[in-house]
C-alpha cells in the first residue's frame, strides 16, 4: 500500500509539472501578443490622429483600450493558473519527501516550543524530525496554531471522535485537499501582517459622517465630470471645472493622512485575501457529511452573504485602494474623489462584516488543521484510527511502532495496561530500545487524543494527560545541575497530580540517573510507591534491577525489559519488549568497542 501512495504522489507531481509547462508556454505567448498589440495600437492611434480621421481615431482608441484590458485580464488568469499548478506540483513533491522521512525542509514549529510543557520536548512534537513536520500541511498562522494546540492538549472522547470523522471524510479527497493547500500558500504567513489586517478591520470608521461624505463625493464627482464635458464643447469656461478640481483636492486633502494610513495597513494583503476567498469558496461549495465540517462550513454561511463574497468585496476595495501608488490614480482622484469613495466603501464593509472576520479565520484555520491530519492519514494507509475508551488508565496496542521511524527500520511491539496505579518498570541494556519504546507509547497516545491515526494495527486508549521526564539537562545560565533539573521535573509531575484534570500517564526515563546508586534506588523506589497511590499510571525505565523487586511488594507494578545478545564482537538488538527483568547487559562490550580496555 505504501508503494501505491508513493506512486500517486509521483504521478501527480509529473502531471502538474507538465500542466505547468503548457501554461508557461501560453503565458509566454500571451506576453508576446500583448507587446505586439500595444505597439500596433500605438502606431494606429498616432497614424489616425495625424490623418485627422476623428471617427476612426475614437473607434480604434476604444477598441485598443478594451482589447488591452481583455488581454491583461486573460494574462493574469493564466498566471494565477500557472502559479497554482506549480504549487500543486510542489505539494506532491513534498509528500514524497515526507514518505522518505526527509523532514528537514519543513516548518519545525519552533515558535510553539515550551520548555515546561508536559511532554512536547521529550516526544519530539516540535523541532527537527518532529511530529509537527510530519503532519503539518497548514500555511496560515491559524491553521498551524490549531494543529500545534491539538498536539499539545489531549481532547475529550467526543471531540476526538468528531475530529476523526472529519479527517476520515477528507482523507481520500486528495484533489480538494491539495487545491485548498495550494490556495493557502498565497496567504501572507507573517503573523504580524495578519494581526495588522485584523487590527485595521476592527478600527472605527475613517469617515465619521458617512451620509455627508457620500453626498459630497457623489455630488462633486458628477458636477466635475459634467463641467469638464461642457468646457470641452465650449459651452462654459475651462476655469469652472478647474475651480471644482481645486475644491475636490481640498476635500481629498482633509482625509489624505487617513487614506494613506489605510493604504499602508492594507496594501500587502490583497493577494492573501484572494487566496482566502478561493479557500472559503472551496469550503462553501463543497458537500460535507461529518458534523464538524458541516459546522465549520455553516460559520462561513451564517449571514445573508457568504464569507467568500464579503472577502471578495474587500479584496476589490483594497486592490483599488492600492492603485494609489499609480500616478494615473491621482488624476482621476482629483476628478472623482476616489480616496473618499474607497474610504466610504471600506467603512461600509467594516460595518457589515468586521465582527465576523475572526470567526471566519478561526473556521478556516480549523479546516486547515483537519486537512493536515487528513493528508497525514492518506500518506500513512497502514496506520489505524484508535478506539477512545471510556476506561481510565487504559492502553491496548497491537503491532505498535514509532511514526517517526521509517517502516524499514521500525520494530513493532504489543502492549497492554489497565487501571489506576499501574506502573511498568522497564529494564534493559544500553541502546536496547527502552527510551524509544516510551516515546513510541507517548507519541501514539498524543496522536490518538488529537484525532489522528496511530502507528499500530490496533490501538485503544482512555483520555489521559501524558507527562514525560526524559531529556532533563543542566543549565549554566540558571546554575542548575542535571540531577536538580530532573527533580524539578518530578516536582512538576507531583504538582500536576495534586489536582489532576485528567488521569496522568507518566514516562520517566533512566530515573534519578544523576546521583549515586544507593540514593538512586532508594529515591526511585519511594517515588514509584508514591505514584502508585495517585491518579496516575505509567512507565519507569532504569538500569537498576533492584527496582524489579517492587513487583513482589506492589501488585500494580509490572516488569518488562529489552535485551541484547553478544555474538563475537557484535551486539545484537531485537528491540522487542519482553516480560520480566532484563538478564543481559552490554556496557562492557560497548566500552570495548570504543577502545576502553576492560580488565577481566
Amino acid at each position: 500500500m505504501k508503494e501505491s501512495v508513493a506512486t500517486i504522489f509521483q504521478t501527480r507531481f509529473l502531471t502538474f509539472q507538465q500542466q505547468a509547462q503548457q501554461l508557461q508556454k501560453k503565458y509566454n505567448l500571451l506576453s508576446g501578443i500583448r507587446i505586439i498589440f500595444f505597439l500596433a495600437a500605438i502606431i494606429g492611434i498616432v497614424y489616425l490622429a495625424n490623418a485627422r480621421l476623428t471617427n476612426w481615431f475614437i473607434g480604434i482608441l476604444v477598441l485598443s483600450v478594451v482589447g488591452f484590458v481583455v488581454l491583461v485580464i486573460r494574462h493574469q488568469r493564466i498566471k494565477w493558473q500557472l502559479d497554482h499548478t506549480q504549487r500543486l506540483a510542489t505539494i506532491n513533491g513534498e509528500e514524497t519527501e515526507r514518505l522518505n522521512y526527509r523532514l528537514h525542509a519543513f516548518d519545525a514549529g519552533l515558535v510553539y516550543q515550551d520548555p515546561i510543557h508536559a511532554y512536547s520536548g521529550d516526544l519530539d512534537v516540535f523541532g527537527e524530525h518532529s511530529l509537527f513536520q510530519l503532519i503539518n500541511r497548514s500555511t496560515t498562522q491559524k491553521g498551524k496554531g490549531f494543529l500545534a494546540d491539538w498536539l499539545q492538549h489531549p481532547a475529550d472522547k467526543q471531540e476526538v471522535e468528531l475530529r476523526q470523522n472529519a479527517v476520515q471524510e477528507l482523507s481520500p479527497q486528495i484533489d480538494w485537499r491539495q487545491s485548498q493547500q495550494a490556495h493557502s500558500r498565497v496567504v501572507d504567513t507573517k503573523a504580524e501582517d495578519i494581526q495588522e489586517l485584523l487590527k485595521w478591520v476592527v478600527t472605527p470608521a475613517a469617515l465619521a459622517n458617512q451620509k455627508l461624505y457620500r453626498l459630497v463625493q457623489a455630488g462633486l464627482a458628477i458636477v466635475t465630470v459634467v463641467t469638464i464635458g461642457l468646457s470641452m464643447t465650449g459651452l462654459i469656461h475651462w476655469y469652472i471645472p478647474l475651480l471644482l478640481i481645486v475644491v475636490n483636492l481640498s476635500v481629498i486633502g482633509s482625509k489624505a493622512k487617513v487614506a494613506e494610513e489605510v493604504h499602508q495597513q492594507t496594501n500587502r494583503h490583497v493577494a492573501s485575501l484572494k487566496a482566502y476567498r478561493y479557500m472559503m469558496e472551496g469550503v462553501e461549495k463543497h458537500s460535507f457529511q461529518s458534523p464538524r465540517l458541516q459546522l465549520l462550513q455553516s460559520n462561513l454561511l451564517q449571514s445573508g452573504r457568504s464569507a467568500s463574497q464579503y472577502v471578495k468585496e474587500l479584496e476589490y476595495i483594497l486592490s483599488n485602494f492600492d492603485s494609489r501608488a499609480n500616478v494615473l490614480y491621482h488624476v482621476f482622484n482629483a476628478i472623482l474623489l476616489l480616496d473618499i469613495y474607497w474610504l466610504l466603501r471600506a467603512d461600509r464593509w467594516k460595518a457589515a462584516a468586521s465582527n465576523q472576520v475572526a470567526g471566519w479565520l478561526n473556521s478556516m484555520g480549523e479546516i486547515e488543521a483537519i486537512n493536515s491530519v487528513a493528508s497525514f492519514t492518506f500518506a500513512q494507509p497502514e496506520f489505524t484510527f484508535p478506539v477512545i475508551s471510556n476506561e481510565r488508565h487504559h492502553i491496548l496496542a497491537e503491532a505498535m511502532g514509532h511514526c517517526l521511524i521509517p517502516p524499514t527500520q521500525r520494530v513493532n511491539n504489543n502492549f497492554g495496561m489497565e487501571g489506576r496505579g499501574a506502573i511498568n518498570v522497564i529494564t534493559g541494556s544500553n541502546m536496547s530500545g527502552k527510551s524509544t519504546f516510551l516515546r513510541t507509547v507517548g507519541t501514539n497516545v498524543v496522536l490518538a487524543l488529537m484525532g489522528a491515526p496511530v502507528c499500530a494495527q490496533r490501538f485503544e486508549v482512555g483520555v489521559m494527560q501524558v507527562f514525560t521526564s526524559m531529556r532533563t539537562q543542566d543549565s549554566l545560565e540558571e546554575n542548575v545541575s542535571s540531577f536538580y533539573a530532573e527533580l524539578r521535573r518530578l516536582r512538576q509531575l507531583l504538582t500536576m497530580l495534586e489536582a489532576p484534570r485528567l488521569p496522568v500517564l507518566f514516562m520517566l526515563d533512566e530515573i534519578l540517573k544523576g546521583t549515586n546508586s544507593h540514593d538512586r534506588h532508594h529515591g526511585a523506589a519511594s517515588l514509584i510507591k508514591q505514584l502508585s497511590k495517585l491518579e496516575a499510571s505509567g512507565f519507569v525505565s532504569t538500569h537498576d534491577l533492584e527496582l524489579g523487586k517492587l513487583a513482589d511488594e506492589l501488585s500494580r507494578v509490572h516488569n518488562y525489559s529489552f535485551t541484547s545478545t553478544i555474538e563475537g564482537d557484535e551486539i545484537i538488538f531485537d528491540y522487542k519488549l519482553y516480560e520480566g527483568v532484563c538478564q543481559s547487559f552490554n556496557a562492557s562490550k560497548l566500552m570495548e568497542k570504543m577502545g576502553i580496555a576492560i580488565e577481566q
